[in-house]
């Protein structure tokens, strides 16, 4: 397609911004261009627009020629950005990308002045008080201004903002959009020597293009990527196969975390090239390779592991407290018959290593860097008993690698040498193995939690909690409408906290919810905030009633706030009230308005229970601490 129009189209744009719009009737030169512009409107809907807003602007009767010249001259800056042309020595070259024609799918611009963006686009560009929760807001309330074509380029700008919260929710958001139409945006002006904003991009274009994006990875290493951004340009070699080479060739020239990172990417791939690497450095450097090894998932990095553990092993534990918890810490995610054989020698060996861990006087740091854990729930570090830290592994293991030899195995270790023990350390695993199957019931759950005291059957709270730990870490994603195991692990040669996700089917979540909303203890009402699908009407108006009444027995409800306003529960009655009546300090005036203005419902229904609470402070039947009721009452009148 012939492009040079619009090229020339946006130059008589510019020139009539300069000009003024009192003479944009009388341009002939903008006519001329506009004339020459024509044969387009018919290849795009989005040249369509472009051809709707010059007709405006050229005849007499422009109602907002001032918007409507920023409206065609923004289009067609960001028409121009995705066309992937490239200006040298004043000729024009069209670049190959498949991804031009993926912007035409949806409409680039929305049908809303410029003026109602201009505050957004502000708010996302430049720094200032409360532009992050401006900006979150806007989202909230009108999430399609985030699919306009000129707020997508102003989130790409974003991901440099000076303030780090707002910088990492846009990447996310952008991240999750899964909008293609991106990555031109994200490629433009990329600098591979840059800072934490480069390191955003990669981030996305990893998510949003994967592999497709393979040979901008390798260009940017070429260019001399520096420090944060070549880790992640690094890190993104893992999507492509065919990088087993470069990345091989890579061990030799790379340094320091780099050098590191790309082992660690080297480890996930199952390549006999990859396993003759890793095999050969463990005869000199054992304790390295399982550094290196410590989250792959590859079936030979298995049997690597299992060679070490096992020399080991036979070698006695005298003085290797260290090499033991390196080897532990590697066991996470390795998966076959060698690995599953691991397990029991080391639980054949528990006396001798539970007294190696006792000598120990500092907590042990297996799983410290790199632990699986969910955002809510952390299993104890200090924790000196192989076979606990055993069941706690092969947990995390199966969340990451559902090996059949691993779920084998669990059931196997739960059940004991007679069939019957039921070994508390590995019911978390065991009930892992449940959820990946999709075959657990409460009918199976309360025959796992009874123990015989006395003789006598009684539930047991570890139990419970075994059982707890393991549903941690399902939660519902609302972007995939589906169930999954979700956690979070950080890797010591790349500090940031990075979310693993692995999808899993799941039937009857209704009914278990029941179940632990009747064994209530731990953070139970939190983990079962995640489980609930927020297009499922009925579920969410019985969990929102169910917090609702939680909230109402408990002064420390606060988090009960977000679980109901999450599910759109509008009763506040209450709440408030409960909440302050039973604290001698109501703490601050900000503390106060706080709460408040997170009450669920609508501002008839908050400002109710506001000045029940204003009330109550004036009688003396709620402390009134540090907050001058006065104002407080002015803050209701003109915020709720």
């Amino acid at each position: 397609m012939y492009t040079q129009p619009i090229y020339e189209l946006r130059e008589r744009l510019r020139a009539a911004s300069i000009a003024g719009t009192n003479l944009l009737s009388e341009d002939f030169r903008l006519k001329r261009a506009y004339e020459a512009f024509k044969p387009l409107e018919t290849a795009s809907p989005v040249f369509a627009k472009i051809g709707q807003l010059l007709e405006q602007l050229i005849s007499t009767d422009c109602q907002k020629p001032q918007g409507t010249l920023l409206d065609a001259l923004s289009l067609t800056d960001a028409v121009i950005c995705t066309l992937g042309a490239v200006e040298a020595n004043s000729q024009f070259q069209e670049h190959d990308t498949k991804y031009n024609d993926a912007l035409y799918t949806e409409t680039p611009i929305i049908n809303v002045p410029y003026s109602a963006l201009k505050e957004l686009t502000d708010a996302l560009t430049t720094s200032g008080s409360g532009h992050y929760e401006y900006v979150c807001n806007m989202r909230e309330k009108h999430p399609e201004y985030f699919k306009d074509y000129r707020i997508k380029y102003s989130l790409v700008q974003a991901l440099g903002a000076s303030y780090a919260e707002l910088a990492d929710k846009v990447s996310n958001w952008l991240a999750e959009s899964k909008d293609i139409t991106l990555l031109s945006l994200l490629y433009k002006d990329f600098d591979p020597k840059g800072k934490k904003e480069m390191v955003r991009r990669v981030k996305v274009i990893e998510t949003l293009a994967g592999a497709d994006a393979n040979d901008f990875y390798i260009k940017m290493l070429n260019n001399d990527a520096q420090k944060e951004v070549r880790l992640e340009l690094i890190n993104a070699l893992q999507y492509e196969p065919e990088n087993i080479t470069l990345l091989l060739d890579m061990t030799k020239t790379e340094r320091g975390k780099s050098k590191d990172k790309v082992h660690e990417i080297l480890a996930d791939f199952e390549d006999e090239r990859a396993y003759e690497h890793f095999k050969g450095m463990a005869v000199k450097k054992p304790e390295l390779v399982l550094c290196y090894l410590k989250n792959a998932t590859s079936k030979w990095s298995s049997e690597i592991v299992a060679s070490i553990c096992n020399s080991v092993i036979d070698s006695g534990f005298d003085d290797k407290e260290n090499m033991m918890q390196n080897i532990l810490r590697a066991m996470y995610g390795k998966g076959g018959k060698s690995i599953c054989e691991c397990y029991r020698r080391l639980l054949s060996c528990e006396q001798g290593i539970n007294q190696l861990f006792f000598d120990i006087r500092q907590p042990l740091d297996i799983l410290k860097s790199g632990v699986l854990r969910t955002y809510s729930y952390e299993w104890n570090l200090g924790n000196k008993n192989i076979a606990n830290i055993l069941g706690k592994l092969l947990q995390h293991s199966l969340m990451a690698n559902p090996d059949t030899d691993l779920q084998e195995l669990a059931l196997e270790l739960y059940k004991g040498e007679n069939g019957k023990k039921r070994n508390i350390e590995f019911l978390s695993a065991v009930t892992t193995v449940k959820f990946i199957n999709n075959d657990i019931s409460i009918k199976w759950f309360d025959e796992q939690i009874t123990d015989k005291v006395m003789l006598v059957s009684a539930t047991s709270n570890k139990r419970v909690m075994e059982i707890v730990e393991a549903a941690s870490y399902v939660r519902w994603n609302e972007n995939s409408h589906g169930y999954e195991f979700c956690g979070c692990y950080t890797d010591v040669h790349y500090p940031d906290f990075k979310d693993f996700r692995k999808p899993i089917k799941l039937a009857d979540i209704k009914e278990l919810a029941e179940w632990f909303k009747h064994h209530s203890i731990g953070r139970v009402d939190e983990i079962l905030s995640h489980w609930i699908p927020l297009n499922d009407e009925e579920m969410c108006r019985n969990m929102g009633e169910y917090y609702y009444k939680k909230a109402l027995a408990d002064s420390n409800n606060s988090a009960y706030l977000d679980y109901m306003n999450k599910l759109g529960w509008t009763e506040c009655k209450g709440l408030a009230i409960c909440h302050f009546k039973h604290r001698e300090n109501t703490s601050s005036q900000w503390a106060v308005q706080s709460y408040l203005k997170k009450l669920p419902g609508d501002a008839e229904s908050k400002r109710k229970e506001a000045e029940a609470v204003s009330e109550m402070m004036k009688t003396g039947k709620i402390s009134q601490g540090n907050v001058i009721v006065s104002a407080l009452d002015e803050w209701i009148m003109n915020n709720l």
